[in-house]
């Protein structure tokens, strides 16, 4: 009895240590500034003053897209390609923003990235008008806004 009772133990330990961990590794979304949950967006301008265009997947070519949210800020209308200022990530899955001047699928030309959760409010002037492309990636080793 002692034995059967002692696995019973050992089991709802397991399934207690099973749930918690299964609480504790959950990825929480990542809020970046005026993006919603799960998109990647990018700003004509400034993040709170501009025009806004969210993407929630790869765009290997900007240039059939418009600042298509907020419009009646700056920029409304505009076409994204090279025309990107600021940016912001607001992935769920963990996702950093990894833009390029390039278009296509051969992702050259990187410019800069943007982490979950993160922002960049006016990228530095050798930076801004030049996304073509955004490719979502996960964790990386370089080192994003």
């Amino acid at each position: 009895m002692r034995a059967r009772k002692r696995v019973t133990a050992v089991a709802g330990l397991a399934a207690m240590a099973a749930s918690a961990g299964l609480l504790l590794g959950a990825s929480p979304a990542s809020a970046g500034d005026n993006c919603a949950s799960g998109y990647h967006c990018v700003f004509y301008l400034g993040i709170g003053n501009s025009a806004r265009h969210s993407y929630y997947n790869t765009d290997s070519d900007f240039r059939n897209d418009t600042f298509n949210q907020l419009t009646s800020r700056s920029g409304g209308g505009q076409t994204v390609h090279n025309n990107v200022v600021s940016a912001s990530n607001s992935s769920t899955g963990g996702y950093e923003s990894h833009y390029y001047a390039g278009v296509g699928t051969d992702w050259g030309g990187f410019i800069f990235c943007v982490n979950p959760g993160s922002q960049v409010d006016y990228l530095p002037g050798s930076l801004q008008n030049r996304a073509s492309s955004l490719r979502l990636r996960g964790t990386t080793s370089i080192n994003c806004y």
